[in-house]
């Protein structure tokens, strides 16, 4: 049943008619010539997949390398210029919003009670990386080092591991104008860090039936209503008083449970006491604290290290930062087949098995993945089933989770998941 599924998933999202039809809407082609938009997704999806591109003409090699035939092979211009049309990344931003609801909807994690009474639970983050200096006047950058860079901003679905929404800016960009628009909230959880407090987001978020966790800002001092310790038991004294005024000589709890207010707005903060590394960290939330303790708070805020996971992977083996070239619409362009990559990875490799370990599966695409894009590549819909077959067989032997150590156990999402439920 799953090897028909995927089967019917890659034949309806890799079709010549709906390809083309998509392409020609855009304007990335007009007639049908060398470089067909099947084969160019297939080619480009195989190359960022494997890790080790490094450049266009690595690109092309694949392009050339999945053709039937030395007469299908294309020369590095017009493929270079193929890559650098306006339209380029306009097509791939399309396929990857085509890709979400093709392939990343179709596995749905199983979430801790605590979480699973959310329609969705949303992770935002944001991850920058350096471009050609001849994009410093279209992608400014924070850093003096090298005057480009980009910044992603993406929402990921703690249900679906997959993203559900990206945007490219230049670093400089502020981060808070890439959260999910709070009308598209209701009775969702969003988890974002430090950079991403926004009181008046707050204020529409729960108007709309959101819910959220975010780290706090050092900068945050707003007057403590009610105290409570971990245990619960209310402390008196704090009430009244700034945060900034709560210090480690007037009082040596280690969590704190505060109800604040900041002008005629209250919420609720959590702060702890890390003594390892002599800092205070604080979470900002409205979640109830009849339902969720401060531990639970600080366990399903964890949670958003799964986004900061994604980006590792694309960065590291989809190829986010080795392309050296000054075209705007090929750094785009190529940013989204990344992402398009990433999506179908996954998504491919969580319905297999949910219980993978999405690293080594994508340490391994060369074995699993892209002999079944080869069989798309050459229309040999016949030989993708065994295809599929062995990529099943393959996952589940060599690609599960590693057993953790105890020590690391309360830091892994199964860890947290078992933790919640307890």
């Amino acid at each position: 049943m799953m090897i028909i599924s995927l089967k019917k998933q890659f034949m309806q999202f890799f079709s010549a008619h709906f390809l083309q039809k998509t392409a020609k809407n855009i304007g990335l082609m007009k007639r049908c010539r060398a470089i067909l938009p099947e084969q160019l997704v297939l080619s480009l999806i195989s190359a960022l997949s494997k890790g080790n591109c490094t450049s266009i003409a690595d690109l092309l090699r694949q392009f050339n390398g999945m053709c039937l035939t030395e007469m299908d092979n294309v020369a590095y211009k017009p493929f270079h210029n193929q890559l650098r049309k306006e339209a380029f990344p306009l097509f791939m931003r399309q396929l990857v919003q085509f890709a979400i609801a093709q392939f990343a909807r179709q596995q749905c994690a199983q979430l801790p009670d605590k979480m699973s009474c959310f329609n969705d639970v949303l992770l935002q983050d944001g991850s920058s990386f350096h471009v050609h200096r001849q994009l410093a006047s279209v992608y400014p950058s924070r850093f003096k080092r090298n005057p480009a860079a980009i910044e992603c901003h993406m929402t990921m679905s703690l249900k679906t591991f997959s993203p559900t929404a990206m945007t490219i800016s230049a670093d400089t960009a502020s981060e808070r104008d890439y959260l999910p628009k709070p009308a598209t909230m209701d009775n969702k959880l969003l988890l974002a860090d430090a950079g991403y407090p926004d009181f008046d987001y707050f204020a529409e978020l729960e108007r709309h039936g959101g819910f959220y966790i975010f780290r706090g800002a050092k900068s945050l001092n707003p007057t403590v209503i009610e105290a409570r310790n971990c245990k619960g038991r209310t402390l008196t004294k704090l009430a009244g008083k700034k945060l900034k005024e709560i210090t480690r000589r007037t009082n040596r709890t280690e969590v704190l449970d505060l109800a604040v207010c900041r002008g005629n707005q209250t919420f609720r903060v959590i702060r702890r006491w890390f003594a390892e590394e002599q800092r205070f960290c604080i979470w900002l939330t409205n979640l109830p604290r009849e339902t969720y303790s401060a531990d639970d708070i600080m366990a399903i805020y964890r949670c958003r290290w799964q986004i900061e996971l994604m980006f590792k992977e694309l960065k590291s083996h989809t190829n986010w930062q080795r392309f050296a070239t000054a075209q705007k619409a090929i750094v785009d362009g190529l940013v989204w087949a990344s992402l398009l990559a990433l999506c179908i990875r996954r998504s491919t490799a969580l319905q297999i098995m949910p219980s993978v370990s999405l690293f080594k599966a994508a340490k391994n695409v060369d074995v699993w993945l892209l002999p079944i894009f080869e069989c798309i590549s050459h229309t040999s819909w016949s030989e993708i089933i065994d295809k599929i077959d062995w990529a099943i067989r393959y996952i589940t032997k060599n690609a599960p989770k590693a057993q953790q150590r105890k020590s690391k156990k309360d830091i892994t999402l199964d860890g947290i998941f078992e933790q919640l439920n307890a």
